[in-house]
C-alpha cells in the first residue's frame, strides 16, 4: 500500500470533524504500521517518510483514554500534532 501526507491529513481531518471515530482511526494507523512489518508499506514520496510515519504513529493511539469516557489527547492536542507532524492546521 502507497501511503502519503495528504493520506495522513485527511485521517487527522476526518478525526477532528468528526467524519471518523477515533478508534477507527487508530485502527488504520494500526494497519498501516502491520503492512510496514510486512514490508509493504510505500513512502510517497520517500523522502516524507520520517513526517508520514510520525503522522501515523500519532493517529496509532489517538483513541487511547485518559480517565473513563474521556481521551488523554484533546482535539486542541490533535491539532497541535497536525500541524507538528504533517505541516497542517
Amino acid at each position: 500500500m502507497e501511503v502519503d501526507l495528504e493520506l495522513v491529513r485527511s485521517i487527522f481531518r476526518d478525526v477532528l470533524a468528526n467524519r471518523m471515530t477515533r478508534e477507527m482511526a487508530d485502527r488504520w494507523a494500526l494497519s498501516m504500521v502491520q503492512q510496514s512489518e510486512a514490508g509493504a508499506l510505500i513512502f510517497a514520496p520517500e523522502a516524507d517518510r520520517k513526517r508520514i510515519w510520525d503522522g501515523i504513529m500519532y493517529l496509532y493511539g489517538v483513541d487511547t483514554l485518559g480517565g473513563p469516557g474521556e481521551y488523554l489527547h484533546t482535539d486542541e492536542d490533535i491539532r497541535t500534532a497536525m500541524q507538528a507532524k504533517v505541516g497542517e492546521i
